[in-house]
């Protein structure tokens, strides 16, 4: 059970294939509209959610989730990891920057050639993960004062002088080892004013795992996906099909048993109409409650002429209804393309206080 937006304010006609978007963002904010937080949890006393029931072992999903991708199809694993889907163990980093799924990078070279030179003061900067970016984003600025130079303005003359090379970004990981990322040059980079997005590429290449099991300590895990492991073969039952128990896999050499649920998900290129109104119903979405996290909903300006989606089949409702949403790390809620309410009608996101005391951590 959980409370849903309707996008009623969206009519174009780049939809038809769609019917909302999955958000499966994280915020902190005690009354955030973030899905996964009702997913994770047994209460949401600010949305006066209690007791809800579980199916399968009746309890709420694990707070970790994967994701990866190849050039036609993705997996979205929920509430652990499938160890086979890597090649290697997990390295993992301490989640980085507000209300989103980053960590900090420490250096990206290109032909040798360092990208980020940081002000004294500086170490990192913050690299945010999002399947839906088509590209890998390097700001064209420097930031606030984070850079003395932009680090895509670097690129680019480089580039202009025909160098051709991989992209490789470092990072740090939670045992103080540097970590490697090599990305291949044809990938595409584009500019933005402010934000780094480790896009699509990242996620075609590597299992990217989320981990909010502990909240004062979330983490992001980055491996090689395993050649051999063929994805979306099947989708199981999981917890965002009701009247379903998901599928149990054993984790060797742990004692964490955990169900784990494998979505399979549909990749499609779009065009940059599409991407303009996935922005816009974005906005929409977040100037439509203050409950929705950060103001800026969509960090990233939409000059791309293609964007990247990933569509997940689910069930909303009783009866189940199957829809087809986007599965988008970018923001936070579950929504669906909707027609206006009755006139009269009150929002339930509203700001009346909650009716029940609070007995977990909303």
């Amino acid at each position: 059970m959980t409370r849903m937006g309707m996008i009623e304010h969206c009519n174009s006609r780049n939809f038809d294939d769609v019917d909302g978007i999955l958000g499966f963002g994280w915020a902190d904010q005690a009354r955030s509209a973030a899905l996964l937080k009702t997913l994770t949890q047994r209460d949401r006393p600010g949305w006066s959610i209690y007791d809800q029931i579980f199916t399968g072992d009746g309890k709420p999903m694990p707070r970790k989730f994967a994701f990866t991708a190849d050039d036609r199809l993705g997996e979205l694993q929920l509430g652990g990891v499938d160890p086979s889907i890597a090649s290697e163990p997990f390295a993992t980093f301490p989640m980085d920057g507000q209300n989103v799924y980053g960590i900090k990078i420490t250096s990206i070279t290109y032909g040798g050639v360092e990208l980020l030179h940081f002000q004294p003061g500086v170490s990192g900067f913050t690299g945010e993960f999002d399947s839906g970016t088509t590209c890998l984003l390097l700001p064209n600025t420097v930031v606030k004062g984070n850079f003395t130079t932009s680090p895509f303005g670097i690129l680019a003359r480089e580039q202009a002088q025909g160098r051709r090379a991989s992209l490789i970004y470092k990072a740090t990981d939670v045992n103080g080892v540097e970590r490697s990322y090599s990305l291949d040059y044809n990938e595409c980079v584009e500019p933005t004013d402010e934000t780094m997005i480790l896009g699509d590429p990242w996620f075609r290449k590597w299992v990217i795992m989320h981990d909010l099991t502990d909240l004062n300590n979330k983490q992001m895990g980055v491996a090689l996906r395993n050649p051999n492991y063929q994805l979306a073969s099947h989708t199981d039952a999981s917890i965002l099909t009701p009247n379903n128990a998901p599928h149990s896999l054993s984790f060797d050499g742990s004692d964490f048993k955990a169900p784990v649920s494998k979505l399979s998900a549909v990749r499609k290129h779009r065009d940059g109409a599409f991407a303009q109104a996935l922005a816009e119903a974005r906005r929409g979405m977040g100037m439509a409650t203050s409950l929705y996290g950060d103001s800026g909903v969509d960090k990233v300006a939409v000059r791309s002429q293609s964007r990247v989606t990933y569509n997940i089949q689910l069930a909303i409702g009783t009866p189940p209804q199957p829809m087809a949403v986007i599965f988008d790390t970018g923001s936070f809620m579950l929504a669906v393309f909707a027609e206006a309410p009755p006139a009269g009608m009150e929002p339930l996101l509203k700001d009346d206080p909650p009716k029940k005391a609070a007995r977990a951590a909303a």
